[in-house]
C-alpha cells in the first residue's frame, strides 16, 4: 500500500468519524392543533429550545393542523414508528388502555395541577409503562389544554337548570354521561354542525373549552355561559419508544427540557387567550354564571361506582386522591 493510499484511507476514516460525531437527528412531530394556536406556539417554542440546547444536533419538524391524520391516526403512526412524536389528551389514550377514559369523566380531575399529579402518580407511571411496553408509546410530558364549560340559550344558575336541556356533546361516553347525570338530554352532533344546531334551537346548549367556543363563534348564537368546569384536559406528548432509545442520555435530557419550556409557553398563551375571550363574550352580550358545582359532582357518583365496578374497588378515589 502506498503512502498516498494510506493517507486517503486515513482521511476517509477521519471524515466518517467526524460525520458520526456531528450526526444530526430530526424528529418528525404531528399534532392536531392549528397554526397560530397556543399549542402550536408551544411546539414552536419547544423546537427552538431543542435546537438551541443541542446546537442543532437534535431538531423537530412540525406538522400542525392534522396534516398527518386525526389525533388517533397520528398516535397510531407513533406506535408504528412512522412518525416520532404526537399528542392527544391523556384520556384519549383509552384507545390503547381503556381505563384512561376515566380521566374524561366529569369532576374526577379538579384542575390542571391535579391532572399533572395523576400523570406522574404511581397509577400514571404504571399506565405510561404499559403504553411503552405494549404499544411503543412513551408519554414524556403533558401540557395544559383547557377546561370544558357549558353554553346555553337560557341561564344555568344551578344544577336544576340543566334539567330537560338538549345538550350537544361529542359522541364520547364520558361526556354523554355528564349530560345524563345533570338530567340534560344528550344530543351528539358533528362538531362542524353545532353552530347551525344552536342557531336553529335544534339543541339548547353545548359544552367545550373557552378557546373552542370562541373559534367556532358559538357565543354569537348562545347568550349564556355557565362555568361548569366539568372536564379538565391536557395534551400528553408521546414519542415512539425506539426513537427515544436511539437518543443519547444527553439528547433525551435536552428533549425533556425543551418540552417543558414549550408547555409553559402554551399554558401562558391559553390563560391569556381565555381571559381575552371571556371579555369578548361579555361585550357580545353573553351572561356568565357560576353555579354551585357540588350538586353536579354528587350527580356523577353513580358513574364513578360503575368505573369502580369495571376497574376495581377504589379506582376513582385513587385518581381523585392522586398526589
Amino acid at each position: 500500500m502506498t503512502m498516498k493510499t494510506t493517507l486517503k484511507i486515513s482521511a476517509l476514516a477521519a471524515a466518517l468519524l467526524t460525520a458520526n460525531v456531528y450526526a444530526k437527528t430530526e424528529l418528525k412531530v404531528g399534532f392536531n392543533e392549528a397554526y397560530n394556536s397556543p399549542i402550536y406556539h408551544g411546539m414552536v417554542k419547544a423546537a427552538e429550545e431543542l435546537e438551541k440546547l443541542s446546537g442543532g444536533e437534535l431538531t423537530m419538524r412540525l406538522y400542525e393542523g392534522g396534516q398527518l391524520g386525526s389525533v388517533h391516526e397520528m398516535l397510531e403512526q407513533v406506535s408504528l414508528g412512522e412518525i416520532d412524536m404526537s399528542m392527544q389528551v391523556f384520556g384519549g389514550y383509552a384507545q390503547y388502555v381503556p381505563e384512561l377514559g376515566a380521566l374524561e369523566t366529569a369532576y374526577i380531575v379538579k384542575d390542571y395541577e391535579h391532572l399533572q399529579k395523576i400523570f406522574n402518580s404511581e397509577w400514571g407511571m404504571k399506565i405510561r409503562a404499559e403504553l411503552e411496553d405494549k404499544f411503543d408509546l412513551k408519554p414524556l410530558d403533558n401540557w395544559y389544554f383547557g377546561v370544558r364549560q357549558t353554553t346555553s340559550n337560557r341561564p344555568i344558575n344551578s344544577f336544576e337548570d340543566m334539567k330537560g336541556m338538549k345538550l350537544r356533546t361529542p359522541n364520547a361516553k364520558a361526556l354523554l354521561d355528564y349530560a345524563r347525570a345533570t338530567n340534560a338530554i344528550p344530543s351528539p352532533i358533528a362538531y362542524a354542525e353545532v353552530y347551525l344546531a344552536l342557531q336553529t334551537n335544534a339543541v339548547d346548549g353545548q359544552e367545550n373549552p373557552i378557546p373552542s367556543i370562541e373559534a367556532m363563534k358559538f357565543y354569537e348564537v348562545q347568550k349564556y355561559l355557565a362555568m361548569t368546569n366539568h372536564v379538565v384536559q391536557d395534551q400528553a406528548i408521546s414519542i415512539n419508544s425506539n426513537s427515544w432509545k436511539d437518543l443519547s442520555a444527553q439528547e433525551q435530557e435536552w428533549l425533556i427540557t425543551a418540552l417543558h419550556e414549550g408547555g409553559q409557553e402554551a399554558e401562558n398563551r391559553i390563560n391569556e387567550k381565555t381571559d381575552q375571550f371571556l371579555a369578548v363574550f361579555k361585550e357580545s352580550g353573553v351572561t356568565i354564571t357560576y353555579p354551585d358545582l357540588e350538586p353536579f359532582r354528587a350527580a356523577m357518583k353513580p358513574y364513578y361506582a360503575a368505573l369502580d365496578k369495571q376497574y376495581g374497588e377504589g379506582f376513582t378515589q385513587t385518581l381523585i386522591d392522586a398526589k
